[in-house]
C-alpha cells in the first residue's frame, strides 16, 4: 500500500513540474505574438481604411475616428489627424475637444511641458458647459499622472500629486460605473495602500471586459501587475505585465511600458536573452511610432539595452558576412553559367556567321550583369567595413565615456545608414536587366495615371514597390522594410495602382510580374 502511494506521489509531482505555469504560457503566448506583430499591423491599417476614405469628405467626426485610432499607435499620425480637426472643427465643442485632445496627445507623446501649458489655457467652465468635462479630467489625469511619476525639468520644487488626486477625484464624483471612474476609483485606493481592494475591482474589471477590447485589457493587466508587485507577489507581476504586452500588440499599441517593465524584471533574474529581446522590440515599437521619449525610463535599462546593441550588430555581421558569401557563390555559379554559354557561342559562330552579332549582344549583356554582381560584392564588402568601424567606436565610447554617451551615439540619427547609394544602384541594375518596365507598367495604367521617370533621377516610390514585386517580394510588410517606408505608404500605392489599371484590378500585379 505505502509503495503504491509512493508511485502516486512520483507520478503527481513529474506531472506537476512538466506542466506549464501560468507565467510560463503567458511568456510562450507573448513571444508568439511578438512574431506575428506585422500581421496584428496590417490589420490595423486595413480597419483604418473606411475612416481615411471617409477624411476626404471634410468632416471633423472622421478626422476625430482617425485621431483616435492613431493615439497610442503613431504620434506622427495622430498629430497629422489633430491638424485636420483643427481645420474642419465648425463649432465651439469641436474646437473645445480638438484642444482637450491634442493636450492628450502631448501628454501620451511624454512633452507634458507643452501639454500642461496648453492644458492651463483651458477655460474650465467652457469646456462644462460644452459636456466636455469627462474628456478634459482625464487629459488632466493622464498629464499629472505623467509629471508625478517620471522626473522632469517641470517638477523642481513642484510637487502634482495634489493636482493629480483633485482631477482624479472630480471624475470620481462623476462616474464610478465606466471602466474609467472604477479605474480611477482603484488607482485612489492603491495610493492610500489599499491594494486588495483595487485589485478586487480590477479583477471585476477584467472579467465584465469583452475578449477583443484590447485597449482597456491591456489597462487592467497594467494597473493589475503594479498591485502584484506593491504585494511583493513578483510572478504575479510578470505575469499580469506579459498578459498587457500581449493585449498591446494585438491592439496594436506603440507606447506601452508593459514590455519594458517585464524585460527589467526579467534582467533581474538573469534571463539576459529574453529581456534584451524584449527591450529590442519595444524600442522598435516606440521608435516607430515616434514615442521615443519614452524610451529610457531608468539607468537599470541601460545593460540591455546596450546589450541589446551589441548583440544587434552582431546579428547584422552575422547576417552580412552569410549575404556576402552566398552572393559570391551566386557571381561564381553565374560566371560558369557565362563561361559555357561563351563556349557555345564561339561553336555556334563557326556553324553560322549569321549568329555572330546575336552572340555578340549576348555577351556584353552578360558582361553587365556580371559588373551588377560585382557591384553589389563591393557595396556588401564596403557596409562590412563600415559595421566594423562603427562596432569599434561603440567600443571606445563604452570604454572611454560611459554608457550615456554610448546610448547618445546610437540614438544619434547622423549614424544611421545611408540608403540613397543602395537604391541608386538598384534603380540602375534594375533597369539594366528591365530596361522596358517603366514602359510596360504604364501601358498598363490610364493615361492619367501614367508615372514619368526622369532619366538620371531616382525612381518614384511606385515604380519601386512594383519593382520589388517583380523581383518576387510579394508581401506589404516584406516591402516596407525593403524600401524603408511605411506599411501603409506601400497598402495605398498597391491599391492605387491597381484601382487605376486598365486591366481588371486582380490581374495587374500578375500582369507586372510578366515585364520584362
Amino acid at each position: 500500500m505505502r509503495k503504491n502511494f509512493t508511485i502516486i506521489l512520483t507520478a503527481c509531482a513529474i506531472f506537476y513540474s512538466c506542466t506549464p505555469t501560468h507565467l510560463q504560457s503567458a511568456l510562450r503566448e507573448l513571444d508568439q505574438v511578438i512574431k506575428e506583430s506585422a500581421f496584428y499591423q496590417e490589420e490595423f491599417e486595413h480597419r483604418n481604411d473606411s475612416l481615411r476614405n471617409c477624411l476626404s469628405s471634410g468632416s471633423w467626426e472622421s478626422a476625430n475616428a482617425l485621431f483616435q485610432s492613431y493615439l497610442h499607435f503613431s504620434a506622427d499620425s495622430a498629430g497629422r489627424y489633430i491638424a485636420i480637426m483643427e481645420k474642419r472643427a465648425g463649432n465651439q465643442k469641436q474646437s473645445l475637444k480638438t484642444t482637450i485632445d491634442k493636450c492628450y496627445l502631448l501628454g501620451t507623446a511624454h512633452y507634458e511641458e507643452s501639454a500642461l501649458a496648453l492644458f492651463q489655457s483651458l477655460d474650465s467652465k467652457e469646456v462644462q458647459e460644452a459636456g466636455l468635462s469627462q474628456d478634459y479630467l482625464r487629459t488632466g489625469i493622464k498629464i499629472f499622472t505623467n509629471l508625478s511619476r517620471f522626473s522632469r525639468p517641470l517638477q523642481k520644487d513642484r510637487d502634482f500629486s495634489d493636482s493629480l488626486n483633485v482631477y482624479r477625484n472630480a471624475f470620481i464624483a462623476q462616474d464610478t460605473v465606466s471602466y474609467e471612474g472604477r479605474k480611477l476609483l482603484a488607482q485612489s485606493l492603491r495610493d492610500k495602500g489599499e491594494t486588495q481592494r483595487a485589485l478586487s475591482i480590477f479583477q471585476a474589471c477584467f472579467n465584465d471586459t469583452a475578449e477583443t477590447d484590447y485597449h482597456q485589457l491591456t489597462s487592467i493587466a497594467y494597473n493589475m501587475a503594479r498591485l502584484y508587485g506593491m504585494e511583493g507577489d513578483d510572478e504575479s507581476k510578470q505575469t499580469w505585465l506579459a498578459k498587457s504586452a500581449i493585449y498591446d500588440f494585438k491592439a496594436p499599441n506603440r507606447d506601452f511600458l508593459s514590455l519594458y517593465e517585464l524585460a527589467l524584471t526579467l534582467y533581474k533574474e538573469r534571463d539576459y536573452e529574453r529581456a534584451g529581446r524584449y527591450i529590442s522590440a519595444h524600442l522598435g515599437n516606440v521608435y516607430a511610432g515616434d514615442f521615443q521619449a519614452q524610451v529610457i525610463r531608468s539607468s537599470g535599462a541601460q545593460n540591455i539595452i546596450v546589450e541589446a546593441a551589441l548583440r544587434a550588430e552582431r546579428q547584422k555581421q552575422t547576417v552580412q558576412v552569410i549575404a556576402i558569401i552566398v552572393l559570391v557563390i551566386f557571381a561564381f555559379f553565374i560566371l560558369w553559367l557565362l563561361v559555357i554559354r561563351h563556349n557555345q557561342a564561339i561553336k555556334l559562330s563557326k556553324a553560322n556567321k549569321a549568329l555572330e552579332e546575336v552572340n555578340s549582344a549576348l555577351t556584353n549583356a552578360n558582361k553587365i550583369k556580371d559588373n551588377y554582381v560585382f557591384r553589389y560584392i563591393d557595396l556588401s564588402a564596403k557596409y562590412l567595413d563600415k559595421i566594423e568601424e562603427y562596432r569599434h567606436q561603440l567600443r571606445q565610447i563604452a570604454r572611454n565615456q560611459g554608457t550615456d554617451a554610448l546610448l547618445k551615439e546610437l540614438r544619434n540619427a547622423a549614424n544611421y545608414a545611408d540608403y540613397k547609394e543602395f537604391y541608386r544602384i538598384f534603380d540602375q541594375t534594375f533597369l539594366g536587366i528591365f530596361p522596358g518596365f517603366v514602359a510596360g507598367v504604364n501601358a498598363l495604367l490610364q493615361e492619367d495615371a501614367r508615372i514619368v521617370c526622369t532619366p538620371g533621377n531616382a525612381l518614384p516610390t511606385e515604380i519601386r514597390i512594383l519593382a520589388s514585386i517583380r523581383l518576387g517580394i510579394d508581401e506589404s510588410p516584406h516591402i516596407a522594410s525593403f524600401l524603408k517606408c511605411s506599411l501603409s505608404t506601400v497598402y495605398t500605392y498597391r491599391a492605387k495602382m491597381r484601382n487605376r489599371a486598365l486591366c481588371p484590378k486582380d490581374e495587374f500585379e500578375q500582369r507586372v510580374r510578366e515585364l520584362v
